[in-house]
């Protein structure tokens, strides 16, 4: 018995499958301790400005990358080492245009005062190697080294969190936002480092007469419209609380909201990461027809319910003793935002069902619809109840715009699969849905 355990245990698949589950764990973790470093450490206001800070680094980061990787990975797929490395060349082309234009409205943006200056370049060298890690990923994961692909996110977002957490407790000088920022950036410079080394198996060398191949990068555009829209409705879902929080109630009351919608934006990774898991049999349960389809859904749903569950009733219990632990004394007593914010957590996570049904029906329009609507029911919730209600309207505002995503996905999918016929053709990716890496603490 024991030999046959330990030669499963030895299967690459295995083996594999255990260490992509270890860097993603280390990672979340980090997610947590964040939070909690940045509580202890830095202030209430302080905090409120990270907030901000990591709100529009989710926003540049789509802006600049265009959900491009939509119409590329499905490209890269199919293709040759030589052309993939040029189609790397051109969404490398189009990504250097865009930012060059980010950087042009980010100058505006300090010299009309809107953002800090003595921040702004370490912004700037963080949204390049965030797009750039991001992008690296995706790749490796395409060209099938998932290991190597979740070691970059563990690089990019994992490992520079321990190392400030060690650097700050040691030296309390270091106990500054720009020092977090400086090392945001150290860690995703390392995780480009070793992607590049990851992907230097790729013929290079072909590219010394590159041209852009502008044509195909329009196409990829046009391909990527819907989902910069579906994305956007995703980011301002997740974001556009913390500006008004800003501009209603307060740079310090943004910091206390800041520092629990971290630890929301760790259980929505952790969520997605499982959710991950169950997209290739969703699509292959559409591709097969309508039995295979609701059974996979089924399935899905109920194994997503239980983990959700389970995840909001620990965090629930925990973070009364977490912040007794810590002496968050500031931050416990507004507990009740922490709370009011799980119900809109566990409807976030759970539409990850019907999102992914629609997603593997090519139903685009129908994701793009819910998206934005629920995005704009977001955004006035938060503009009517966050000048009445405080943080705790921001909580409630969400709560309510993620039931609302979960009903509407819900209605299409249930109508989807009275349509679902077997179509082999089905398996061909139009794209990716929008990728919880982009949620930022």
């Amino acid at each position: 018995m024991r030999v046959h355990i330990a030669g499963f245990l030895k299967r690459p698949a295995v083996v594999a499958a255990i260490s992509i589950l270890i860097l993603r764990g280390l990672t979340l973790s980090s997610r947590f301790l964040l939070s909690v470093l940045l509580a202890r450490m830095l202030s209430p206001d302080e905090m409120g400005q990270y907030g901000l800070i990591t709100a529009v680094l989710a926003f540049a980061l789509l802006a600049l990358g265009l959900e491009f990787y939509s119409h590329t990975l499905r490209e890269m797929v199919p293709a040759t080492p030589e052309k993939r490395t040029q189609i790397i060349a051109d969404q490398i082309t189009l990504s250097a245009i865009t930012f060059l234009i980010i950087g042009v409205a980010a100058s505006l943006a300090i010299f009309t005062g809107l953002f800090p200056s003595r921040l702004a370049p370490w912004f700037l060298l963080i949204l390049a190697t965030e797009h750039l890690s991001l992008e690296a990923t995706r790749i490796l994961i395409i060209t099938s080294r998932p290991v190597r692909a979740y070691f970059v996110v563990f690089l990019r977002g994992g490992i520079w969190v321990y190392a400030i957490a060690t650097l700050m407790f040691v030296v309390p000088s270091e106990r500054t936002l720009e020092a977090v920022l400086i090392w945001w950036a150290l860690g995703g410079a390392l995780s480009i480092a070793f992607a590049a080394f990851s992907l230097s198996d790729l013929p290079w060398r072909n590219l010394k007469r590159y041209h852009p191949d502008w044509a195909m990068m329009l196409a990829g555009l046009r391909t990527a419209r819907p989902f910069i829209l579906t994305a956007a409705g995703a980011l301002i879902i997740s974001y556009v609380d913390r500006f008004i929080i800003d501009k209603f109630i307060g740079r310090e009351a943004l910091g206390i909201y800041t520092f629990y919608s971290t630890i929301s934006i760790g259980l929505l990774s952790l969520g997605a990461s499982a959710s991950h898991q169950f997209l290739p049999k969703v699509i292959a349960g559409y591709a097969s027809g309508r039995d295979a389809y609701r059974a996979n859904l089924q399935s899905f749903f109920w194994s997503l319910f239980v983990i959700t569950c389970g995840m909001t009733i620990v965090a629930g219990l925990t973070m009364w003793p977490m912040l007794a632990l810590f002496g968050l004394s500031q931050y416990a007593a507004s507990i009740w935002v922490f709370y009011s914010m799980l119900p809109g957590v566990l409807l976030r996570i759970l539409a990850d069902v019907p999102s992914y049904a629609l997603y593997a029906a090519r139903a685009d329009g129908s994701l793009l619809l819910c998206n934005v609507g629920s995005a704009i029911i977001s955004l006035l919730l938060n503009i009517v109840l966050i000048p009445i209600l405080g943080i705790y309207g921001a909580a409630i505002a969400s709560g309510v715009a993620s039931g609302v995503l979960l009903l509407a996905l819900t209605f299409l999918t249930v109508r989807k699969m009275r349509e679902v016929h077997a179509s082999p053709g089905a398996t061909s990716l139009a794209g990716l849905p929008t990728d919880a890496e982009m949620l930022y603490p």
